[in-house]
C-alpha cells in the first residue's frame, strides 16, 4: 500500500466514525450526551478536511498516487 492509498482508508475510517457519532447524537435521549456526540462530530469533521487536504497535496506532489 502506499501512503496516499493509507490516508484515504484512514479517512474512509473517519467518515464512518463522523456518521455514526452523529446518529448517535439523534438517537440520544439524554441532551449531554447529545452534545458531547455532536461535538465529537464536528471534531472528526475537522480532521476529515485536513486530511482531504493532504490527500490533494499527495496527488500533487507524486502523480502516481492519483485514484488509489
Amino acid at each position: 500500500m502506499t501512503v496516499a492509498s493509507d490516508v484515504k482508508t484512514c479517512t474512509a475510517g473517519l467518515k464512518h466514525a463522523e456518521a455514526v457519532f452523529s446518529k448517535l447524537a439523534l438517537l440520544s435521549n439524554d441532551p449531554e450526551a447529545q452534545q458531547l456526540f455532536h461535538e465529537s462530530m464536528l471534531t472528526i469533521h475537522e480532521v476529515i478536511g485536513r486530511m482531504d487536504k493532504r490527500i490533494f497535496e499527495l496527488e500533487n506532489e507524486e502523480p502516481q498516487y492519483q485514484g488509489f
